[in-house]
């Protein structure tokens, strides 16, 4: 145990360690099996982490059940070997429903039902794809006494975000590039 380490913090931080040590396990079993060569990994959340629990989200304000970018940016790790140059890194901005699109294209395998993501394999194969041309809409519809089933919401256009993390708050609009 690391001294001065909260309870709350060091629960967290067993659980982290503990879920790191599962995809190593996993991963593992992908290398014995000779299955690692022709796996692409994900490995995403889908929000930051839970600030009473003691989670750093780092620089960026509130963590989980906000739509302040400490509860909706997250990372995304993405292994393929021989697909993906290990140790590489993008700012492209995705959403998880971009992900099916991108495993579809990635096992080459052809859909003609209208999906709402869009394919971002050229950003993990290095190649160029311009920002798409889309909003990203995030909402949340909250029980209980907090919101009273009321949502909160979020909007991203280019640099700009548009949000309201209380129904019962104002607006807020903040350019990300200059103030994220």
């Amino acid at each position: 145990r690391n001294p001065g380490l909260s309870e709350k913090r060091a629960r967290l931080v067993a659980f982290i360690e503990h879920l790191d040590a599962g995809i190593g396990l996993v991963l593992n079993a992908l290398q014995t099996n000779d299955l690692h060569d022709n796996t692409l990994i994900v490995f995403t959340s889908d929000n930051g982490g839970l600030l009473r629990d003691e989670a750093n989200n780092g620089p960026l304000r509130d963590g989980k059940q906000s739509v302040y970018e400490g509860g909706l940016r997250v990372p995304t790790s993405i292994v393929w070997k021989n697909h993906i140059t290990a140790e590489s890194s993008t700012n492209y901005m995705a959403a998880t429903m971009d992900l099916y699109p991108t495993l579809l294209e990635a096992a080459n395998i052809d859909y003609s039902h209208e999906i709402d993501g869009i394919s971002f394999l050229p950003v993990l194969k290095n190649d160029t794809l311009a920002e798409a041309e889309r909003p990203l809409y995030f909402v949340r519809r909250e029980g209980g006494a907090r919101y009273g089933g009321l949502t909160i919401q979020a909007v991203i256009r280019d640099d700009w975000k548009l949000l309201q993390n209380s129904p019962f708050e104002a607006q807020e609009l903040y350019n990300l590039k200059e103030d994220p």
